[in-house]
Protein backbone atom coordinates (compact mmCIF):
# COMPACT_ATOMS: atom_id res chain seq x y z
CA UNK A 1 0.00 0.00 0.00
CA UNK A 2 0.99 3.29 -1.04
CA UNK A 3 1.11 6.05 2.62
CA UNK A 4 0.90 8.94 2.54
CA UNK A 5 1.23 10.90 5.83
CA UNK A 6 0.32 14.31 6.17
CA UNK A 7 2.31 16.25 8.81
CA UNK A 8 2.15 19.55 10.48
CA UNK A 9 4.67 18.54 13.06
CA UNK A 10 8.92 19.78 13.17
CA UNK A 11 10.58 16.88 12.13
CA UNK A 12 12.98 15.61 13.53
CA UNK A 13 12.68 16.99 16.96
CA UNK A 14 12.29 16.12 20.41
CA UNK A 15 8.27 16.71 20.41
CA UNK A 16 6.13 13.61 21.54
CA UNK A 17 3.90 14.35 18.63
CA UNK A 18 7.26 13.77 16.06
CA UNK A 19 8.97 11.31 17.50
CA UNK A 20 5.04 9.54 17.33
CA UNK A 21 4.46 10.39 13.59
CA UNK A 22 8.21 8.84 12.71
CA UNK A 23 7.80 5.53 15.02
CA UNK A 24 4.16 5.27 12.64
CA UNK A 25 6.02 5.81 9.34
CA UNK A 26 8.80 3.14 10.39
CA UNK A 27 6.12 0.49 11.59
CA UNK A 28 3.92 1.17 8.26
CA UNK A 29 7.50 0.56 6.29
CA UNK A 30 8.22 -2.52 8.08
CA UNK A 31 4.84 -4.14 7.95
CA UNK A 32 5.68 -3.72 3.90
CA UNK A 33 4.30 -0.64 2.64
CA UNK A 34 5.48 2.63 0.62
CA UNK A 35 5.98 5.94 2.87
CA UNK A 36 5.82 9.40 2.19
CA UNK A 37 6.03 11.87 5.18
CA UNK A 38 5.00 15.29 3.86
CA UNK A 39 5.81 18.37 6.69
CA UNK A 40 6.85 21.57 6.50
CA UNK A 41 10.48 22.53 5.61
CA UNK A 42 12.58 24.29 8.59
CA UNK A 43 15.85 25.72 8.81
CA UNK A 44 17.37 23.53 11.43
CA UNK A 45 16.27 20.05 9.96
CA UNK A 46 18.47 19.98 6.34
CA UNK A 47 21.58 18.25 7.55
CA UNK A 48 19.90 16.05 10.36
CA UNK A 49 19.54 11.93 9.53
CA UNK A 50 15.97 11.16 11.14
CA UNK A 51 17.01 7.63 10.96
CA UNK A 52 19.68 8.03 13.19
CA UNK A 53 18.45 10.69 15.41
CA UNK A 54 14.88 8.08 16.32
CA UNK A 55 17.23 5.40 16.42
CA UNK A 56 14.54 3.80 13.54
CA UNK A 57 15.49 1.26 11.26
CA UNK A 58 14.15 2.57 8.15
CA UNK A 59 14.88 5.43 6.11
CA UNK A 60 11.65 7.13 5.41
CA UNK A 61 11.21 9.53 2.56
CA UNK A 62 10.23 13.06 3.36
CA UNK A 63 9.01 15.71 0.93
CA UNK A 64 9.51 19.12 2.57
CA UNK A 65 6.95 21.65 1.65
CA UNK A 66 7.68 25.47 1.70
CA UNK A 67 10.57 27.59 2.33
CA UNK A 68 13.04 26.88 5.25
CA UNK A 69 11.15 29.02 8.44
CA UNK A 70 12.00 28.56 12.25
CA UNK A 71 8.61 27.93 12.85
CA UNK A 72 5.00 28.13 11.66
CA UNK A 73 3.02 31.24 12.26
CA UNK A 74 -0.73 31.52 12.53
CA UNK A 75 -1.24 32.34 8.59
CA UNK A 76 1.09 29.33 8.62
CA UNK A 77 -1.31 27.11 10.08
CA UNK A 78 -3.83 27.44 7.60
CA UNK A 79 -1.62 28.04 4.71
CA UNK A 80 0.42 24.59 5.21
CA UNK A 81 -2.68 22.58 5.77
CA UNK A 82 -3.87 24.05 2.68
CA UNK A 83 -1.05 22.98 0.63
CA UNK A 84 -0.59 19.21 2.29
CA UNK A 85 -4.09 18.95 0.98
CA UNK A 86 -3.42 20.52 -2.21
CA UNK A 87 -0.38 17.64 -2.71
CA UNK A 88 -3.37 14.72 -2.08
CA UNK A 89 -4.99 16.02 -5.01
CA UNK A 90 -2.54 14.99 -7.22
CA UNK A 91 -1.84 11.53 -5.52
CA UNK A 92 -5.15 10.12 -5.11
CA UNK A 93 -4.07 6.58 -5.29
CA UNK A 94 -2.13 7.09 -2.05
CA UNK A 95 -3.84 6.31 1.72
CA UNK A 96 -3.85 9.40 3.53
CA UNK A 97 -3.29 10.14 7.64
CA UNK A 98 -2.90 13.03 9.07
CA UNK A 99 -3.36 13.75 12.81
CA UNK A 100 -3.89 17.38 12.26
CA UNK A 101 -7.66 18.55 12.14
CA UNK A 102 -7.24 21.46 9.79
CA UNK A 103 -5.59 19.52 7.18
CA UNK A 104 -8.49 16.98 7.47
CA UNK A 105 -11.08 19.72 7.23
CA UNK A 106 -9.27 20.38 3.79
CA UNK A 107 -9.16 17.28 2.73
CA UNK A 108 -12.75 17.19 3.34
CA UNK A 109 -13.21 19.88 1.67
CA UNK A 110 -11.58 18.53 -1.58
CA UNK A 111 -13.05 14.98 -1.42
CA UNK A 112 -9.79 13.25 -0.21
CA UNK A 113 -10.78 10.03 1.70
CA UNK A 114 -7.99 10.08 4.66
CA UNK A 115 -7.38 8.34 8.06
CA UNK A 116 -7.66 10.65 11.05
CA UNK A 117 -5.88 10.39 14.56
CA UNK A 118 -7.00 12.30 17.37
CA UNK A 119 -4.96 12.67 20.39
CA UNK A 120 -6.62 16.28 21.79
CA UNK A 121 -9.86 17.85 21.75
CA UNK A 122 -10.27 19.44 18.82
CA UNK A 123 -10.25 22.80 20.62
CA UNK A 124 -6.01 22.52 20.56
CA UNK A 125 -6.18 23.68 16.92
CA UNK A 126 -8.75 26.34 17.76
CA UNK A 127 -12.06 27.32 18.58
CA UNK A 128 -12.81 28.34 15.05
CA UNK A 129 -12.45 25.10 13.08
CA UNK A 130 -13.34 23.04 16.03
CA UNK A 131 -17.04 25.05 15.78
CA UNK A 132 -17.02 24.17 12.12
CA UNK A 133 -16.87 20.54 13.07
CA UNK A 134 -19.13 20.66 15.64
CA UNK A 135 -22.06 22.91 13.83
CA UNK A 136 -21.65 20.73 10.20
CA UNK A 137 -20.99 17.26 12.15
CA UNK A 138 -17.68 16.69 9.72
CA UNK A 139 -16.55 14.02 11.90
CA UNK A 140 -19.33 11.85 10.47
CA UNK A 141 -18.24 12.93 6.67
CA UNK A 142 -17.98 9.43 4.77
CA UNK A 143 -14.66 11.21 3.24
CA UNK A 144 -12.85 10.43 6.96
CA UNK A 145 -12.91 6.68 6.66
CA UNK A 146 -11.51 5.80 10.11
CA UNK A 147 -10.81 7.95 13.29
CA UNK A 148 -8.34 6.80 15.82
CA UNK A 149 -8.37 7.43 19.19
CA UNK A 150 -5.42 7.12 21.83
CA UNK A 151 -8.17 6.56 24.93
CA UNK A 152 -11.35 5.23 25.05
CA UNK A 153 -12.22 8.30 27.06
CA UNK A 154 -11.08 10.49 24.82
CA UNK A 155 -13.25 8.74 22.06
CA UNK A 156 -16.05 8.96 24.65
CA UNK A 157 -14.98 12.45 25.15
CA UNK A 158 -15.13 13.24 20.91
CA UNK A 159 -18.68 11.47 20.47
CA UNK A 160 -20.41 13.01 23.44
CA UNK A 161 -19.12 16.88 22.13
CA UNK A 162 -18.96 16.31 18.70
CA UNK A 163 -21.73 14.14 18.26
CA UNK A 164 -19.74 11.69 16.46
CA UNK A 165 -21.42 8.46 15.59
CA UNK A 166 -19.94 6.44 12.94
CA UNK A 167 -19.18 3.41 13.57
CA UNK A 168 -15.55 2.77 11.80
CA UNK A 169 -13.09 3.81 14.42
CA UNK A 170 -10.26 2.06 16.35
CA UNK A 171 -9.29 2.83 20.05
CA UNK A 172 -5.18 2.73 19.81
CA UNK A 173 -2.72 3.60 22.40
CA UNK A 174 0.24 4.89 21.93
CA UNK A 175 3.38 2.08 22.01
CA UNK A 176 6.39 1.34 22.44
CA UNK A 177 9.31 0.16 20.05
CA UNK A 178 12.09 -0.50 22.59
CA UNK A 179 13.43 -4.28 24.54
CA UNK A 180 15.35 -3.67 27.47
CA UNK A 181 16.41 -6.84 28.97
CA UNK A 182 14.80 -7.07 32.76
CA UNK A 183 17.41 -6.80 35.92
CA UNK A 184 17.24 -8.45 38.98
CA UNK A 185 16.20 -6.25 41.77
CA UNK A 186 18.88 -5.81 44.59
CA UNK A 187 19.16 -3.45 47.71
CA UNK A 188 20.55 -0.61 47.37
CA UNK A 189 22.02 2.02 49.87
CA UNK A 190 21.11 5.12 46.78
CA UNK A 191 18.14 4.60 44.29
CA UNK A 192 18.31 6.21 41.23
CA UNK A 193 14.51 8.32 40.80
CA UNK A 194 14.10 9.37 37.17
CA UNK A 195 11.58 11.32 35.10
CA UNK A 196 11.59 11.79 30.99
CA UNK A 197 10.07 14.35 29.07
CA UNK A 198 8.88 17.81 29.22
CA UNK A 199 9.48 20.38 32.33
CA UNK A 200 5.87 21.99 32.49
CA UNK A 201 4.95 22.40 36.02
CA UNK A 202 1.75 20.09 35.27
CA UNK A 203 4.08 17.29 34.40
CA UNK A 204 5.46 17.32 37.66
CA UNK A 205 8.80 18.58 37.57
CA UNK A 206 8.65 21.31 40.20
CA UNK A 207 7.14 18.01 42.37
CA UNK A 208 9.77 16.05 41.79
CA UNK A 209 12.32 18.95 42.98
CA UNK A 210 10.31 18.87 46.15
CA UNK A 211 11.00 15.50 46.75
CA UNK A 212 14.36 15.59 46.32
CA UNK A 213 14.52 18.01 48.87
CA UNK A 214 12.84 16.00 51.86
CA UNK A 215 14.84 12.71 50.22
CA UNK A 216 17.84 13.56 50.12
CA UNK A 217 19.27 10.34 50.43
CA UNK A 218 18.67 9.41 46.96
CA UNK A 219 19.32 10.90 43.76
CA UNK A 220 16.67 12.47 41.34
CA UNK A 221 17.24 12.44 37.41
CA UNK A 222 15.13 15.15 35.10
CA UNK A 223 15.93 14.56 31.18
CA UNK A 224 13.79 17.03 29.46
CA UNK A 225 13.69 20.88 28.95
CA UNK A 226 15.50 23.22 26.64
CA UNK A 227 18.93 24.11 28.18
CA UNK A 228 17.21 27.86 29.18
CA UNK A 229 14.53 26.17 31.43
CA UNK A 230 16.82 24.29 32.77
CA UNK A 231 19.22 26.92 33.88
CA UNK A 232 16.04 29.27 35.28
CA UNK A 233 15.72 25.58 37.44
CA UNK A 234 19.24 25.36 38.51
CA UNK A 235 19.26 28.99 39.58
CA UNK A 236 16.54 28.74 41.89
CA UNK A 237 17.18 24.88 43.32
CA UNK A 238 21.06 24.46 43.94
CA UNK A 239 20.81 20.22 45.37
CA UNK A 240 23.63 17.76 44.80
CA UNK A 241 20.99 14.50 44.77
CA UNK A 242 18.94 16.65 41.51
CA UNK A 243 20.28 16.09 38.29
CA UNK A 244 18.90 18.18 35.17
CA UNK A 245 19.79 17.28 31.68
CA UNK A 246 18.35 18.51 28.49
CA UNK A 247 15.73 16.25 26.84
CA UNK A 248 17.68 13.36 24.53
CA UNK A 249 17.09 11.85 21.38
CA UNK A 250 14.79 8.96 21.70
CA UNK A 251 17.93 7.09 20.23
CA UNK A 252 19.68 7.32 23.25
CA UNK A 253 16.48 6.69 25.73
CA UNK A 254 17.36 3.03 26.43
CA UNK A 255 20.69 3.68 27.91
CA UNK A 256 19.20 6.42 30.45
CA UNK A 257 16.48 4.39 31.44
CA UNK A 258 18.47 1.05 32.22
CA UNK A 259 20.42 3.01 34.69
CA UNK A 260 16.80 3.98 36.85
CA UNK A 261 16.02 2.26 39.62
CA UNK A 262 12.08 3.99 39.59
CA UNK A 263 10.25 6.09 37.01
CA UNK A 264 8.01 8.94 37.79
CA UNK A 265 4.94 10.52 36.35
CA UNK A 266 3.62 13.25 38.92
CA UNK A 267 0.85 14.43 36.74
CA UNK A 268 -1.26 17.22 38.02
CA UNK A 269 -5.12 17.18 37.84
CA UNK A 270 -4.79 19.97 35.09
CA UNK A 271 -2.00 18.51 31.76
CA UNK A 272 -1.12 20.84 29.56
CA UNK A 273 -0.05 19.45 25.72
CA UNK A 274 2.64 20.48 23.74
CA UNK A 275 3.26 24.44 24.45
CA UNK A 276 2.11 24.38 27.67
CA UNK A 277 -1.53 24.67 26.73
CA UNK A 278 -5.38 22.93 27.16
CA UNK A 279 -5.54 20.27 29.33
CA UNK A 280 -5.45 16.89 28.60
CA UNK A 281 -5.47 15.01 31.56
CA UNK A 282 -9.08 13.21 30.86
CA UNK A 283 -7.94 11.72 27.72
CA UNK A 284 -4.21 11.76 27.28
CA UNK A 285 -1.94 8.80 26.54
CA UNK A 286 1.48 9.50 27.50
CA UNK A 287 3.94 7.86 25.43
CA UNK A 288 6.61 8.27 28.34
CA UNK A 289 4.69 5.68 30.26
CA UNK A 290 4.77 2.86 27.40
CA UNK A 291 8.82 3.24 27.35
CA UNK A 292 8.20 2.76 31.36
CA UNK A 293 6.84 -0.13 31.14
CA UNK A 294 9.03 -2.02 28.40
CA UNK A 295 11.91 -0.22 30.47
CA UNK A 296 11.66 -3.09 33.60
CA UNK A 297 11.99 -0.33 36.00
CA UNK A 298 9.08 -0.20 38.64
CA UNK A 299 6.72 3.18 37.77
CA UNK A 300 5.21 4.99 40.32
CA UNK A 301 2.67 7.26 38.93
CA UNK A 302 -0.16 10.22 40.17
CA UNK A 303 -3.73 7.73 39.72
CA UNK A 304 -5.03 9.81 36.98
CA UNK A 305 -8.33 7.96 35.96
CA UNK A 306 -7.27 7.92 31.72
CA UNK A 307 -3.79 5.86 33.05
CA UNK A 308 -6.16 2.94 34.23
CA UNK A 309 -6.53 2.07 31.08
CA UNK A 310 -2.98 0.96 30.44
CA UNK A 311 -1.95 0.92 34.48
CA UNK A 312 -2.99 -1.31 37.24
CA UNK A 313 -1.90 -0.15 40.44
CA UNK A 314 0.27 -2.76 42.51
CA UNK A 315 -0.33 -5.12 39.34
CA UNK A 316 2.02 -3.17 36.64
CA UNK A 317 2.42 0.02 38.51
CA UNK A 318 2.28 2.19 41.81
CA UNK A 319 -0.71 4.46 41.39
CA UNK A 320 -0.73 7.34 43.99
CA UNK A 321 -4.69 8.19 44.95
CA UNK A 322 -3.75 11.32 47.00
CA UNK A 323 -0.72 12.47 44.82
CA UNK A 324 -0.89 15.67 45.74
CA UNK A 325 0.71 14.72 49.13
CA UNK A 326 4.25 14.62 48.51
CA UNK A 327 4.77 11.91 51.43
CA UNK A 328 2.39 9.49 49.74
CA UNK A 329 5.38 9.39 47.06
CA UNK A 330 8.11 9.20 49.27
CA UNK A 331 6.03 6.33 51.41
CA UNK A 332 7.07 3.64 48.38
CA UNK A 333 10.56 5.15 47.56
CA UNK A 334 11.43 4.24 51.24
CA UNK A 335 10.21 0.50 50.94
CA UNK A 336 12.37 0.21 47.67
CA UNK A 337 14.30 -2.02 49.40
CA UNK A 338 11.88 -3.68 51.80
CA UNK A 339 9.65 -4.91 48.53
CA UNK A 340 12.07 -5.95 46.08
CA UNK A 341 10.20 -9.42 45.38
CA UNK A 342 6.79 -7.46 45.59
CA UNK A 343 7.88 -4.55 42.59
CA UNK A 344 10.01 -7.25 41.17
CA UNK A 345 6.53 -8.89 39.82
CA UNK A 346 5.39 -5.29 39.15
CA UNK A 347 8.02 -5.09 36.91
CA UNK A 348 8.11 -7.97 35.22
CA UNK A 349 3.84 -7.55 35.00
CA UNK A 350 5.12 -3.85 33.55
CA UNK A 351 7.07 -5.62 30.77
CA UNK A 352 4.20 -8.26 29.73
CA UNK A 353 1.52 -5.48 29.64
CA UNK A 354 3.71 -3.55 26.90
CA UNK A 355 4.62 -6.64 25.11
CA UNK A 356 2.12 -6.55 22.12
CA UNK A 357 1.68 -2.89 22.69
CA UNK A 358 4.22 -2.24 19.94
CA UNK A 359 4.20 0.09 17.00
CA UNK A 360 4.40 -2.29 14.40
CA UNK A 361 1.12 -3.73 15.98
CA UNK A 362 -0.32 -0.42 15.93
CA UNK A 363 0.15 0.45 12.45
CA UNK A 364 -1.53 -2.88 11.65
CA UNK A 365 -4.42 -2.48 13.44
CA UNK A 366 -4.37 1.43 11.89
CA UNK A 367 -4.83 0.71 8.25
CA UNK A 368 -6.90 -2.61 8.63
CA UNK A 369 -9.98 -0.84 7.04
CA UNK A 370 -12.11 -4.02 7.98
CA UNK A 371 -11.43 -3.13 11.75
Amino acid sequence: MNISYLAMSDIPSKNANSLQIIQMCNAFIENGNKVKLIAPCFDHTENISVKNYYGIKNKIQIIRIGKKRKDLSKLDNIIFPLRLALYSLFNKNNLFITRNIIVSFFLIIFRIKHILELHDDLEIAGKKISKIFKNLKLLNSNKIIKIIFITKSLHNFISSKYNYKQKNYRILSDASSLKIKPEKLVSKKKINIGYFGSVYNSRGTQFIIKLSKIDNKNDYFIFGGKKNDLDKIKLKHRSKNLHLHEQIPYSEISHHLKKMDILLMPYSKIVTSTGNIGNIAKFMSPMKMFDYLASGKLIISSDIPVLREILKHQYNAILIKNYENIFEWKKYIDNFNFNLYKFMIIKKNAQQTVRDLTWINRAKKMINLDQ
